[in-house]
């Protein structure tokens, strides 16, 4: 057993460097890959490809309670029963087959019943339940490095399922299945979740089944296999009952589509962009942009740099309003679809909205000093990436260097030790997204031990709801033992300023655990979205994605950071009186501690 779980460690160590990153682009270009191709005994099972025949309806309270149960019931055996984890019954059909008759019950004892006699035909025979070795190994992690286990003693409530039912799901608890490939909830290479055999299905207007299909599917991965589930915005049980009924009386897709993104929103997960079909989601207020970066300082947005050439409009004017709509009333108008770790954490998840518009010269309203201003500006038909002004290398004038790990190729970062190996102190500027895994290939140069960094949390193949922690460490020679990289590094003495903002997300995160650690390293900046992890992507019916972190990424001592983000060491923020003079607080409290 220790051999097979040092070789799932190294496994995992390995893949986490390659496989930490927020690929937004992946959710609004990839194709359907789900499991339809595969030759399984659900893909014949076709009856409800083209819709579910379930109309929308009002719903009473009785119904609601009913579908409640239902999605709970119908989640709990779509990861736990063998026949559906193998992929012999299609589990969205049944869905389909037995919601008329929960929709049609009289009461609560009436649904019991109605699921327990569906359940009826598929009993699990003799031999399914033996455990595997592997199986027994998953079993034996847990129980050694467990991290946290989903409570789902409501499967014993008799009061809430009837005694049949308790002792049906009872009797699928215990049945450890590690072979996945063809579940619903499968795993790569790594360890990370994937939910690519889930199909997405076409949909047409008003069909509620699918359209609950959606929040069923969703809501019973989050629950299984997000490790944050714990610290979602609102208590995930009420999130259901309180959401089956928005969605349930959805008349078209774009209201379904907004009703999946309001129950995204509740996950406080940052990982989490919903991308609809249309992306009207993506383009609410146009496809076409302000020619500028933003910052929302003092809760207030920013302009913190313009398209060259761009003469109407200036770093530090404060933007009112776009084609008459308050910026306000879109924040707020977003914080429904958007999950935000926190409220006042906007810029990652809504920037983009708060840029759009539909007009190639829009009318904006600005504050300019005291001065409110209404310009007329010409628009992009692209979101403007701000430019970094400050290069590679050197800082000016200065013994100090500076990296921006967002701008580097492969082999760049060791050119760049070599150069700067003699300077006083260093700047690793990570309030920008890595284009390379520097997490641990810095920390070679930087950090003369190893250390632990961080404990990640992985879904257990075998138990679903289950979490186990491995520790992820870095420094001198973990490459070595991590990956048999033999190259050696000169260490590095001088002082190390990572700098940190709201937009340092996932791999910026990650790097920032890692990187820390070394003797001479301080964070400056102010605290990071709360976002780290593999990200799964998510398919619903009507070609709906979006990721989640699939992992729980926690500090050294054990400490969340989903949601709250890391903490700086010295607190420093970006003001608007620093944009408008051209300065960058934050660097200049990197140069000054260095100086010191």
């Amino acid at each position: 057993m220790k051999n097979r779980e040092k070789r799932y460690e190294k496994k995992y160590i390995i893949g986490i460097v390659l496989s930490v990153v927020l690929v937004i682009s992946v959710l609004l270009i990839k194709d359907d890959m789900s499991s339809e191709n595969k030759a399984l005994e659900r893909d014949r099972d076709t009856q409800f490809d083209h819709g579910s025949k379930i109309e929308r309806q009002d719903l009473s309270k009785c119904q609601i309670e009913s579908l409640y149960k239902l999605c709970k019931v119908w989640g709990y055996t779509k990861y736990h029963h063998p026949d559906v984890v193998s992929g012999k019954v299609n589990w969205d059909a049944e869905l389909f087959r037995v919601m008329p008759n929960v929709l049609n019950a009289a009461n609560a004892n009436d649904v019991n019943d109605i699921l327990l006699n569906w359940l009826k035909a598929f009993p699990v025979e003799a031999g399914q339940n033996a455990l595997t070795d592997e199986s027994e190994e998953w079993v034996q992690i847990q129980n050694e490095k467990g991290k946290k286990v989903l409570n789902t003693t409501w499967i014993q409530d008799v009061d809430f399922l009837g005694e049949g039912l308790t002792k049906y799901l009872g009797s699928i608890s215990q049945l450890y299945i590690s072979d996945r490939e063809n579940a619903y909830a499968s795993f790569d290479e790594i360890g990370t979740v994937s939910f690519e055999n889930e199909k997405m299905y076409n949909i047409s207007d008003g069909d509620m089944g699918m359209y609950l299909l959606g929040l069923f599917r969703f809501w019973n991965i989050y629950e299984y296999y997000s490790p944050n589930v714990e610290i979602t915005t609102e208590d995930w049980d009420t999130v259901l009952m309180n959401m089956i009924p928005s969605v349930a009386r959805a008349g078209d897709y774009r209201s379904y589509a907004k009703a999946i993104a309001e129950v995204v929103s509740k996950t406080g997960d940052a990982h989490s962009l919903v991308v609809d079909k249309e992306l009207f989601l993506y383009y609410y207020y146009g496809k076409r942009f302000l020619p500028c970066d933003i910052k929302i300082i003092d809760e207030k947005a920013v302009v913190t740099q313009v398209r060259k050439n761009e003469k109407q409009l200036l770093p530090g004017d404060v933007l009112l309003k776009i084609d008459g709509m308050p910026l306000q009333d879109r924040i707020e108008e977003q914080r429904k679809y958007h999950a935000l770790p926190e409220q006042n954490k906007i810029l990652n998840q809504i920037k983009h909205l708060l840029l759009e518009t539909k007009k190639e010269k829009a009318e904006i309203q600005i504050l300019r000093g005291t001065e409110r201003k209404t310009l007329q500006i010409n628009t992009l038909s692209y979101q403007y990436s701000y430019q970094n002004p400050i290069p590679n290398g050197l800082v000016e004038s200065l013994n100090i260097g500076y990296i921006d790990p967002s701008s580097l190729k492969q082999g760049d970062l060791e050119k760049l030790m070599k150069e700067l190996r003699e300077t006083d102190g260093l700047i690793v500027d990570l309030r920008y997204y890595p284009s390379i895994e520097i997490t641990y290939l810095l920390n070679e140069y930087i950090n003369p031990t190893q250390k632990v960094f961080s404990y990640l949390g992985f879904p257990n193949q075998a138990m679903p709801g289950a979490f186990f922690n491995l520790e992820m460490m870095s420094g001198k020679g973990s490459l070595k033992e991590q990956q048999n990289d033999i190259r050696t590094f000169a260490q590095y003495s001088g002082k190390v300023i990572l700098l940190m903002d709201e937009g340092s997300q996932s791999q910026s995160e990650f790097a920032i655990m890692s990187l820390r650690q070394a003797p001479n390293a301080v964070v400056v900046g102010n605290p990071s979205i709360g976002a780290n992890g593999n990200v799964s992507v998510v398919r619903l019916p009507g070609n709906i994605k979006f990721g989640i972190s699939g992992l729980g990424v926690y500090t050294p001592d054990g400490g969340q950071t989903q949601r709250c983000g890391l903490q700086p060491d010295v607190e420093c923020y970006q003001t608007v009186e620093g944009i408008l003079s051209g300065r960058d607080e934050l660097m200049d409290k990197a140069i000054e501690l260095i100086e010191k």
